[in-house]
């Protein structure tokens, strides 16, 4: 097995038994990097000659037995928008290059005081507002599975650098499946951990000051057993000693989870909008490895999908756009963002009407869409905001009358999307938005793989424009890989990985698991 398809704890294994140096390991990721990122494009910063000094003087350290940490020389990636002393944090944006960050975001300190060596920065979404990667400074980033798709947004450099072996382990942000629709997408792990578990202290978004959903940094690796190890460098305690937002709660052990009788809700349909059979499959075929692991699977119908998607898209669209439009100004706009610029550009007016040509169309999920886009004066963002903390308790009552401890559920409606699919399909991301406003910690593990008699669908009535996007982004599909959600009360990141885990080992012998690192 070559280097750069180790995982990122087997490697951290190798180095303290003195079978690889991190000079040996950072080589040969270059030597991937050069030999695959061409075709991917999921770096936006990568300093070799220094990184390779950096591995050199840690394992100088090693050999003195002075180790700085659990992660000493191990090179790691980071997301564009998480800040990197000296570097810069662009968000896509040429206005934001030449202006470089004068110190490391909280996460990056703490992987670097546990002997992480970062290994560069990599690509996003132009202001992050995409499900796939691209933007006119630095390009379209490509999804190693296959070239014609992408690999998510906005993590999506991230994951393709993961899934491509160009990095063992990175660290991400997600506000809406920023994480976790890269990892299902590119057949990795990741983890959105409860809000300001992890400090998010130097980590840049679009929208700064928009409260009711943000953003919440988490790790994206090619195993469960790397997430756990990146959340115990990347602690409360650690954090909230350089954060006050983050309560010194400490992480539970994943390992010390026990799943026998445990009771791990499942649902398939969220009844808004329904999910490609292949994604259903995956979720079946979760629930049968969490049975095999004592686990009781339990039906849960998901109370209040539709107000969740059109809460997150109206909160997030209270200024009417303007803080974008403001930052977008001299800009090259990229064309995933054209479609809600021009929608929150037109009048009041305007948008009501055309919502109501839609609606009376048969367009009911587009019209009502227009109408929570838009402007909102400040008693209806507090509003919002109060319906977001009602909707928080109303699922926490219903896990507690199903009397469930965790979920699994799917990540998104379809696998990867073809390049530059994603402007007018923003209400496929019900899934991943439910658990970003609820604030529950939801992870990414993979499952399978797209078959080929899963790549047509039939559906009966009358199909809008999102279901037919849905049906024609299946096509070519094949072979595309296909993970699960796996979800938990608020703090239980512990409980997400150890259900992540059980999902894992018993789909990673099975045929059609997507193994990674994959070459593109």
């Amino acid at each position: 097995m070559s280097i750069h398809e180790r995982s990122a704890t087997v490697l951290l294994r190798r180095m303290e038994a003195r079978e690889l140096s991190s000079e040996e390991i950072v080589t040969a990721l270059d030597g991937r990097i050069k030999a695959v990122n061409e075709r991917l494009n999921a770096f936006v910063l990568r300093e070799p000659a220094a990184v390779l000094g950096e591995a050199r003087r840690a394992d100088e350290e090693r050999r003195a037995g002075r180790l700085r940490g659990p992660l000493h020389g191990l090179p790691v990636t980071i997301k564009d928008n998480v800040d990197v002393a000296g570097t810069d944090s662009t968000l896509g944006m040429a206005a934001r290059r030449d202006r470089p960050a004068a110190k490391d975001a909280a996460a990056v300190s703490l992987l670097k005081e546990a002997g992480a060596i970062l290994l560069g920065k990599t690509n996003v979404p132009q202001l992050l507002l995409a499900q796939e990667t691209e933007n006119a400074t630095f390009g379209v980033t490509r999804n190693p599975w296959n070239l014609d798709r992408v690999p998510g947004g906005s993590s999506g450099g991230e994951a393709a650098a993961i899934a491509s072996g160009c990095s063992a382990a990175g660290i991400g942000t997600d506000i809406g499946g920023s994480i976790r629709m890269p990892a299902h997408f590119c057949g990795i792990a990741g983890l959105k951990p409860t809000l300001d578990r992890i400090s998010n202290r130097g980590s840049q978004g679009a929208i700064p000051g928009q409260e009711i959903v943000r953003a919440q940094l988490g790790p994206l690796a090619r195993s469960t057993e790397d997430l756990a190890l990146l959340m115990r460098v990347l602690s409360p305690e650690a954090c909230a000693a350089m954060d006050p937002a983050v309560p010194p709660l400490p992480l539970g052990d994943p390992s010390k989870v026990s799943l026998r009788g445990l009771r791990v809700g499942f649902f398939d349909d969220d009844g808004f909008l329904t999910p490609a059979r292949c994604i259903k499959r995956a979720v079946a075929e979760a629930r049968e490895a969490l049975e095999a692991a004592g686990a009781e699977l339990v039906p849960y119908s998901p109370p209040s999908s539709e107000e969740i998607i059109y809460l997150w898209l109206g909160a997030i669209s209270a200024d009417g756009g303007r803080t974008i439009d403001a930052q977008l100004r001299g800009e090259e706009i990229s064309p995933q963002l054209k479609p809600s610029r021009t929608t929150l550009a037109m009048p009041a007016l305007a948008r009501k009407a055309l919502a109501q040509v839609l609606g009376m169309s048969g367009e009911r999920r587009l019209a009502k869409l227009l109408g929570v886009l838009g402007e909102k004066k400040v008693d209806k963002v507090w509003a919002l905001t109060a319906r977001r903390t009602v909707l928080r308790l109303i699922e926490h009552d219903a896990w507690n009358a199903a009397a469930i401890d965790a979920m699994i559920c799917p990540p998104h409606v379809i696998p990867a999307l073809p390049h530059r699919a994603s402007g007018d399909f923003t209400l496929s991301l019900s899934y991943a938005f439910r658990w970003s406003l609820l604030n529950f910690p939801a992870g990414i593990v993979p499952v399978t793989r797209v078959r080929p008699d899963e790549t047509q669908e039939t559906r009966h009535g009358k199909l809008d424009k999102v279901e037919k996007k849905l049906l024609s982004i299946l096509q070519g599909s094949a072979g595309l890989p296909l993970g699960v959600q796996v979800v938990a009360r608020p703090y239980r990141e512990d409980l997400v990985l150890a259900l992540m885990a059980a999902i894992e080992a018993h789909a990673i012998g099975r045929e059609g698991f997507p193994k990674t690192p994959v070459d593109p």
